[in-house]
């Protein structure tokens, strides 16, 4: 039984990767619009309420989830990219299916699968700014260098340039395609969310 779940959520994992916005049945029901953005209800700034069961089955956490991912991809010019620019989103799909599937790193072998196959070529270099944190990320403020999304949101929570902090040396609670993912605490809505360290792009440790 494992097994059949793991092989039936990769299958939908990595539809939903392939397919483009505009075909997907949340944007045919008008639930996302043809970039993945969640629409909204007429003359107000919230997301439009999923009133069928049609339409909670085409928007679930997982498609919430792969449509992150798949917005990250829009904004990679080319073949060329880096795996830390997806290994948060693909820590959230992790720890939110842990329960649902035997093997753990499934979403992970089956991402470098899907670049693999689609020609990407992977950068594995890292940024000057990160080199030399070592095996963890030390207290302090630092900035964000992408969007991160928290699992519980509907969109983007933490957008690039907004600060996070830790209030302790962080070691990693997970590696994820190679890369080290920590917790911080997004200052903006005190929640926290989970970062790579190439979703930071500028740090101080409180030294002068």
């Amino acid at each position: 039984m494992g097994r059949a779940i793991d092989l039936f959520v990769t299958y939908r994992f990595i539809k939903l990767l392939v397919t483009p916005f505009e075909k997907t049945d949340a944007h045919k029901l008008g639930i996302i619009d043809e970039n993945g953005k969640r629409t909204l209800e007429p003359g107000t700034n919230k997301p439009t309420m999923l009133r069928t069961i049609e339409e909670r089955n085409s928007y679930t956490v997982l498609h919430k989830l792969v449509f992150n991912i798949k917005k990250i991809f829009g904004k990679v010019p080319g073949l060329r990219t880096k795996l830390g620019t997806y290994a948060a989103a693909l820590f959230l799909l992790k720890d939110t299916f842990k329960e649902s599937v035997d093997d753990p790193d499934v979403f992970e072998k089956e991402f470098m699968k899907y670049l693999k196959e689609e020609g990407y070529e992977i950068d594995n270099s890292i940024s000057e700014e990160v080199i030399g944190f070592g095996e963890v990320l030390p207290k302090g403020e630092y900035t964000l260098a992408n969007d991160i999304l928290n699992n519980e949101e509907e969109e983007l929570s933490a957008k690039s340039g907004d600060k996070v902090v830790t209030y302790d040396d962080e070691p990693p609670i997970d590696t994820i395609l190679g890369v080290d993912i920590f917790p911080v605490i997004h200052m903006k809505t005190k929640e926290k969310i989970y970062v790579g360290l190439e979703d930071l792009n500028q740090w101080k440790n409180g030294k002068k």
